[in-house]
């Protein structure tokens, strides 16, 4: 368990699931976080992901985000890691009723330092939409910059979107 000021990131447990769900299923959340179409997720999708959240993982850790009232308020994780090169891609998601509190800026930097200092890391990119400007100034906030722009990569709400390329490297401090 990794503990920040305003929250901690730990393990997911089953207990988790309901509200995990009910996350994946806004379609702000959805529209924001998946480049393909916003389809809501079942209870059997979730507790198939759930099933796939464990420590023994070879390329994916997920960490569920807590406040510290015991409130599962989102996830983040390391997507794709890239041992031969200490490279990985990093996401994170906030459930609606909590975006704006900071949890999601703190979130990313107990997660980047954990990639650097546990993972002995070298790199952190994360691929954000360009209309999602919160999601930016967070990246912003933790030291990552803009190393890329693939234009109209998405079709999003009838137009096409671009989609933007950020990193982080250990040496840049925040």
């Amino acid at each position: 368990m990794y503990e920040g000021r305003l929250i901690r990131l730990r393990a997911f447990e089953r207990g988790d699931v309901d509200t995990n769900h009910a996350f994946v299923n806004d379609y702000e959340t959805l529209r924001s976080m998946i480049s393909g179409i916003p389809f809501p997720a079942s209870m059997e999708d979730e507790y198939r992901w759930l099933d796939q959240q464990t420590g023994y993982s070879r390329g994916e850790y997920q960490f569920a985000v807590e406040d510290f009232e015991g409130y599962l308020v989102g996830r983040c994780g390391i997507t794709r890691v890239d041992w031969k090169n200490g490279l990985a891609e990093l996401a994170m998601m906030i459930g609606t009723p909590y975006r704006g509190r900071g949890y999601g800026s703190e979130a990313m930097e107990l997660l980047t330092d954990f990639c650097f200092r546990e993972m002995n890391l070298h790199k952190l990119k994360v691929t954000v939409f360009a209309f999602n400007k919160a999601a930016i100034r967070c990246y912003e906030k933790n030291g990552f910059h803009q190393e890329g722009l693939l234009k109209k990569e998405i079709f999003r709400d009838g137009a096409w979107q671009d989609v933007v390329i950020m990193a982080r490297f250990r040496e840049d401090g925040v």
